[in-house]
């Protein structure tokens, strides 16, 4: 009889797929080997559809302060890609998309209380 440490043991599967406990060192296997994470979640892909959407409708309307909006949104989304893509310059084109995202974010606000 030894002593068990309990402090985390709900959080892991106890059993495989037969009925058999596992080890530590399987379930630290089963860790490891699980799916990469995702890019972007559920949520996030999400807004970039319907951003893109809303930004096809400022397009058609002509409404700039809209369409620099919806670019402000989506270049900051879309930063994720260059990052996770870009080895070598990677996080500075992230950064570079993320202040340009920012800028585009005040001229909209600054156009649509200019008018």
């Amino acid at each position: 009889m030894g002593f068990h440490y309990r402090w985390f043991d709900r959080d892991q599967e106890k059993m495989d797929e037969m009925g058999i406990p596992l080890t530590r060192a399987q379930i630290d296997e089963r860790e490891r080997a699980q799916e990469p994470q995702r890019l972007f979640s559920r949520g996030e892909q999400t807004g970039i559809v319907l951003t893109a959407l809303i930004f096809a409708y400022g397009w058609t309307q002509d409404d700039t302060a809209l369409v620099f909006f919806c670019l402000s949104f989506l270049i900051f989304e879309l930063r994720k890609i260059a990052a996770h893509f870009s080895v070598a310059y990677g996080k500075s084109i992230a950064n570079a998309m993320q202040g340009f995202s920012l800028a585009l974010l005040l001229g909209a606000f600054a156009m649509l209380f200019m008018n």
